[in-house]
């Protein structure tokens, strides 16, 4: 059994993809597997895919897709070929310090811990420029908890996979959607709520790369989808004995992420799909948290902030004017 299977989705990458891998192979933490699913690329990433395979034929494995299946089926059948203690994932657009794995394993094993998380860069890509910008999460520090024990993690972890490591069997029975977008918020949801243990390295080690032209930079009518997954880790919290020591912090985190969204849809250019948009947006919050314009822990926020975020036609006129 490897010590950490990292899988990592490639279509259309090939101009990052070298750098993600060099990061990979690099690891300071020799026993690892990289699994790369690559996903009917019409790229030239088969090509460097094929070149590393061989080189590092003792560290990756690559799976081929005969047509594209999307994010989702990639993550599923690499958790199903990981034969890792723990596993870890990564977009091949992005790379991680050498010593990520290393550290994040020796914290999960010295303290028993079923998910590790740590801090990262955040790099925006400008024409052929990178440029580092403040992440919208910070990741405080915390010491080993559970979501039980310390539910304010509900807002202070990100709901990317990427900079985590995960037990093996705390993904058992977890599946990331896969005809929906933003389906890594679930998982994440899940493996919080089911950890028994939770710990953080407190060092930046993994680079998340924002393009102008990402999957998560595009704004269309999938945006819709982050209602099905709200709804989705909302009913995996509820499942939970603890949920109603957390409630108030589950509504907080809800009301906060959808509310990223609904200002987001600045960059919408379908109108009619952004006021739909921000128009579900509240429906949805009025119907699963009829009182949310209450909550304790949401109203910590910056007034302004709020001022807008929880007025439909100021969010409106926002996403018109900037």
């Amino acid at each position: 059994m490897k010590k950490v299977s990292v899988i990592v989705p490639v279509y259309n990458t090939a101009k990052y993809l070298r750098r993600c891998l060099d990061s990979l192979v690099m690891q300071t933490l020799e026993d690892i597997e990289i699994i790369v699913i690559e996903d009917a690329s019409k790229d030239n990433a088969n090509e460097i895919l094929k070149e590393y395979e061989e080189k590092y034929e003792d560290k990756i494995k690559v799976f081929h897709n005969k047509t594209n299946k999307g994010i989702g089926y990639n993550r599923n059948l690499g958790i199903k070929k990981a034969t890792g203690k723990y596993i870890s994932f990564i977009d091949s657009d992005d790379w991680t310090n050498e010593t990520m794995y290393e550290k994040m394993y020796e914290k999960a094993i010295k303290d028993d811990l079923d998910l590790v998380v740590c801090k990262f860069h955040k790099i925006l890509e400008k024409d052929d420029d990178l440029i580092e910008i403040e992440p919208d999460f910070k990741v405080p520090y915390f010491k080993n908890t559970s979501l039980k024990d310390n539910p304010n993690l509900l807002l202070d972890i990100n709901l990317a996979p990427w900079n985590k490591i995960y037990k093996k069997e705390l993904l058992e029975n977890v599946m990331f959607p896969e005809d929906l977008k933003y389906e890594d918020a679930i998982v994440v949801v899940k493996a919080m709520a089911r950890a028994k243990k939770i710990g953080m390295v407190d060092e930046r080690l993994d680079y998340y790369l924002v393009r102008s032209k990402s999957e998560t930079t595009v704004m269309d009518k999938r945006v819709f989808d982050i209602l099905t997954i709200t709804k989705q880790m909302i009913e995996e919290l509820k499942s939970h004995d603890y949920y109603n020591d957390i409630k108030e912090y589950v509504e907080a985190m809800m009301v906060t992420n959808l509310f990223r969204y609904t200002l987001q849809q600045k960059y919408q250019k379908d109108k009619k799909i952004k006021d739909k948009f921000i128009n579900e947006v509240f429906i949805f919050l009025n119907k699963e948290f009829p009182n949310w314009r209450h909550n304790k822990i949401w109203k910590r926020r910056n007034f302004l902030k709020r001022m807008i975020e929880s007025n439909k036609l100021l969010t409106k006129i926002y996403c018109s004017l900037f």
